[in-house]
């Protein structure tokens, strides 16, 4: 018998995993009407994983956010991840979820974690429903310069320039920041997938996790990005673009490279710029350019079974 006990919606823990594991990024976005499940042995915690209801007898990890499943002490043994896992089950399938679907974090985070999650769901019948690449770089002394094509180093240049290198910006510019966001958004037929409201929401709940960038021309930025802190090892580019116009620029070069300095500085050591694949449709000339400025890829999935 196991010496952990199953704990529903108690946060008794420190964090386990990342930002998108944490208790308080849950409640942001459950709106009271999802499960936070913790493994428990006495004070310790060594498991957690919270699901939400998003459609009728469907439950999801995360209800928000691009990825969230399972997060697990390295030392939990594999049974005692199994037993936590098949526990969650039972009080779900307890409050009527019909379907299960994990998104665990891309392999790059930790090809370990990663590897160990994905055969747990996979030994307990769960299949592949999305196949993405994700692209992201391991921060070292190098510059990211020295990691760029050579059309990406002379748009660089070109961007200090003409005074179009990017800055760490303040949390009162998110206005500022998501104009632009918006404005390049636009250009292309998309929206955003999160209000400023929301933004702000995050920002004020998550300070320390929320880092803001741009590169200004006068009083204008002509690039910006919105970044979180996933943990002191990992920040992850929300969102990033140009405004319309800068297109010969390319201010998200000059954006890339300061924000992969910031990574230096703060002792970061994966920089996410997220996925190049919707759906598992490529975006040929997304993954180009991600490539250009030095990120490789890694796989990103979601997995989904019927209960």
């Amino acid at each position: 018998m196991s010496e952990y006990r199953l704990l529903e919606n108690n946060f008794a823990g420190e964090r386990v995993g990342n930002l998108f594991h944490e208790a308080a990024f849950f409640r942001l976005h459950s709106e009271g009407r999802g499960y936070y499940f913790e493994w428990s042995k006495g004070e310790q915690v060594a498991a957690s994983v919270h699901f939400t209801p998003v459609s009728e007898g469907l439950w999801r990890s995360p209800a928000r956010g691009t990825f969230a499943g399972f997060s697990f002490q390295s030392e939990l043994r594999t049974e005692e991840l199994f037993a936590f896992y098949d526990a969650v089950e039972v009080a779900l399938k307890a409050r009527g979820a019909q379907r299960l679907e994990v998104l665990p974090a891309p392999m790059a985070h930790a090809p370990i974690f990663f590897s160990n999650q994905l055969y747990l769901l996979r030994a307990r019948g769960y299949k592949v429903t999305r196949c993405d690449l994700n692209q992201s770089l391991e921060v070292d002394t190098q510059s990211l310069s020295d990691k760029m094509s050579s059309g990406n180093q002379k748009r660089l240049r070109k961007c200090q320039r003409e005074g179009l290198g990017a800055v760490r910006l303040p949390h009162s510019s998110l206005h500022e920041v998501y104009d632009a966001l918006v404005a390049n958004r636009k250009s292309k037929g998309h929206t955003m997938s999160m209000t400023e409201a929301q933004l702000q929401t995050m920002v004020d709940t998550f300070p320390n996790a929320v880092e803001l960038f741009g590169s200004r021309d006068g009083n204008n930025l002509a690039a910006s990005a919105l970044c979180l802190r996933l943990s002191p090892t990992v920040l992850y580019v929300l969102y990033w673009g140009d405004r319309p116009g800068y297109g010969s620029l390319s201010p998200v070069v000059s954006l890339a490279s300061t924000i992969y300095e910031y990574c230096q500085l703060k002792g970061v050591e994966l920089l996410d710029v997220g996925t190049s694949t919707v759906d598992s449709e490529p975006n040929f000339g997304l993954i180009r350019f991600k490539r250009g400025l030095g990120f490789t890829e890694s796989l990103k999935v979601i997995m989904g079974k019927n209960l």
